[in-house]
C-alpha cells in the first residue's frame, strides 16, 4: 500500500513537473513562430511535443512551423522541403489521432491534403474523409472547407452555397464573411465582394484580419491599389491579433506586387 502510495506521488510529481516545462516551450515557439522565426519555433514545439506528446495542441504547432519552413524553402533548401512537408503533414496527423476532432488541426490537415501534391501525401479523396470529423466539430467550419474543395474543382456555384449557408448558421463569424467576400472577388463580382467588405469593415474596423483580406482580393484582382496599400501599410504598423495570422512577410509581398 505504502509503495503503491509512493509510486503515485512520484508520478504525480513527474506530471506536475513536466507540464510547465513542456507549456513553457510550446509558448516559447508560439512567440517565435509570431516572429516568423520558423526554424527556432519548430525546435521548441518539438521540445513540446517531447514533453507532452499527448497534448495535441503541440502537434498542430510543431505541423505548423514545418509548413511554413517547406513553404519558404529556396535554393539549395528546397532540397529539404518535402522532408519538411512530410514532417508537416505527420504533426496535423498525430494531432488528430490525439483529438480526432481538434477543429484547428483538422482545418489546417484539410488544407494540406488539398494543397499538397501526392508526392508527399496530399489528396483531395483524403480531404474529403476528413469532412464528417470536421463538420461533428463545427458545422460551419465544414462548409467553408468543402467550399475551398468545391472551388478548387470549378465547382463555383456549390462552393458559393456552401459559403453562404455558413454564414446563415453562424451570422456573426467574420471568417464566413471574409470567406464569401474574397471567393466573390476572385469570381469577378466586385460590387458584392465591395459590400460585403465593406460591412466587414464597418463592423470590425479595428480588426487586421479584415484589413489583410480586403488588401490581398484588391492586390489580387489589381483593384484600387491606393487602398489596398493603405490597409496592408496598416497591417503592418498593427501587432499581430493571434500568432497564426498571416505573416508580416506575406504582407510585404502583396505591396511588391502593387
Amino acid at each position: 500500500m505504502a509503495a503503491r502510495l509512493a509510486i503515485r506521488m512520484t508520478l504525480a510529481l513527474l506530471i506536475a513537473t513536466a507540464m510547465p516545462a513542456a507549456n513553457a516551450a510550446l509558448q516559447r515557439g508560439i512567440d517565435l513562430f509570431a516572429k516568423e522565426d520558423y526554424k527556432a519555433a519548430q525546435k521548441a514545439f518539438e521540445d513540446a511535443a517531447q514533453e507532452t506528446p499527448r497534448d495535441p495542441d503541440s502537434w498542430l504547432w510543431l505541423g505548423r512551423a514545418y509548413g511554413r519552413r517547406a513553404e519558404r524553402a529556396t535554393g539549395f533548401r528546397a532540397l529539404g522541403a518535402l522532408s519538411l512537408a512530410n514532417k508537416c503533414r505527420e504533426s496535423f496527423e498525430k494531432a488528430i489521432a490525439i483529438d480526432p476532432y481538434h477543429q484547428q488541426a483538422l482545418e489546417a490537415l484539410f488544407d494540406y491534403y488539398v494543397n499538397a501534391p501526392g508526392l508527399v501525401g496530399g489528396g483531395e479523396d483524403k480531404a474529403l474523409d476528413l469532412i464528417p470529423q470536421l463538420k461533428a466539430a463545427d458545422i460551419g467550419a465544414a462548409l467553408r472547407a468543402r467550399a475551398s474543395l468545391d472551388e478548387k474543382q470549378e465547382n463555383y456555384a456549390v462552393a458559393e452555397e456552401e459559403l453562404r449557408q455558413a454564414i446563415e448558421l453562424r451570422p456573426k463569424d467574420l471568417g464566413h464573411r471574409l470567406s464569401l467576400a474574397s471567393f466573390l472577388a476572385r469570381r469577378k463580382r466586385y460590387d458584392e465582394s465591395d459590400a460585403l467588405f465593406a460591412e466587414a469593415m464597418a463592423q470590425h474596423k479595428n480588426d487586421p484580419e479584415v484589413w489583410f483580406s480586403r488588401a490581398k482580393a484588391l492586390v489580387r484582382a489589381k483593384r484600387k491599389p491606393d487602398e489596398a496599400r493603405r490597409l496592408l501599410e496598416r497591417y503592418l504598423a498593427t501587432p499581430l491579433a493571434a500568432p497564426d495570422a498571416d505573416p508580416y512577410s506575406d504582407a510585404r509581398k502583396l505591396l511588391e506586387e502593387l
